[in-house]
């Protein structure tokens, strides 16, 4: 039986999202996709607005993070795919048709994502993960597909995925607050034997970094959360990573931020510091 828009739900992650929201959930409305808004206890107006758009709305009383996040929203829907999709991403026209499609044409595949446009016009790509290790070969420059291709990852910004193989998988990673669950995610269907499908034809806008107000705190939990999931998923892969050059590299930029005044810097800095130190000290993701 062929797909349609309406075997899909749409799991949109927020938090204080509301200045790009609306827009997110317009688009998957008008392509009759059903929307969930998992919202992570936005202060802002982010529930009222998707409401009013016509979403669905799963209010956390607290944050949960992305990957966890999702996970709730993937237990609430009641459809056969999944499109996880960054409420700072908008589909655009006929995108969900062309992912249906793709399904169709490709039934082997176990996750499939789009051509990504950035903010300034720009073809987002990437060839290659830092989990894609079973790559033997070196990848130079940036290979951009002329049409549909396997390939080793995909961005969290957008993916789809049979709920089915996404709650037989585990979902994502609940120990990682944010950064690399998509990764992660393309490795364990990857590794189930699954190929990951990018689909030429299926368009998405992403305006990277507008998904929640920016902030000096925000900052240093953002670098912060990083570098603990690099250290954690280098853990559970069994990656190189040296912690200490870390540590030394990013206390040091830190020192020059303290005694220059620059808050920015040691926002981000620091951020890097605290996770890599409760990363390689076995404790939990900041949040």
């Amino acid at each position: 039986m062929r797909q349609t828009p309406a075997s899909v739900t749409a799991i949109v992650v927020t938090y204080n999202s509301a200045a790009v929201i609306a827009a997110c959930v317009e688009a998957l409305q008008a392509q009759g996709v059903t929307t969930l808004v998992v919202d992570n206890a936005s202060h802002d107006q982010t529930q009222s607005i998707a409401r009013a758009k016509g979403a669905k709305v799963l209010a956390c009383d607290t944050n949960h993070g992305f990957g966890v996040a999702n996970n709730c929203g993937a237990e609430a829907a009641q459809t056969e795919w999944l499109l996880f999709i960054n409420p700072d991403a908008v589909v655009q026209p006929d995108a969900i048709e062309r992912f249906l499609e793709a399904v169709e044409t490709y039934p082997e595949a176990g996750l499939f994502g789009p051509r990504i446009y950035e903010e300034d016009g720009s073809y987002f790509f990437q060839p290659r993960s830092i989990l894609s290790t079973y790559l033997k070969g070196k990848v130079s420059g940036k290979i951009v597909p002329s049409g549909d291709a396997c390939v080793p990852a995909l961005s969290g910004a957008c993916m789809l995925i049979r709920r089915d193989l996404f709650l037989a998988l585990g979902g994502f990673d609940p120990k990682i607050f944010l950064f690399f669950e998509d990764d992660d995610l393309c490795r364990r269907v990857v590794d189930q034997g699954y190929p990951i499908l990018y689909v030429h034809e299926a368009v998405v806008s992403h305006l990277r970094g507008k998904s929640s107000t920016p902030n000096l705190k925000t900052a240093f939990l953002m670098r912060a959360c990083q570098a603990w999931s690099r250290a954690y998923i280098s853990r559970k892969y069994g990656l190189a990573y040296n912690p200490a050059s870390i540590l030394l590299i990013n206390g040091l930029k830190y020192l020059v931020a303290l005694v220059t005044f620059n808050a920015k810097r040691r926002a981000r800095y620091g951020g890097t510091c605290a996770g890599t130190f409760r990363g390689m000290t076995g404790q939990a993701s900041p949040r």
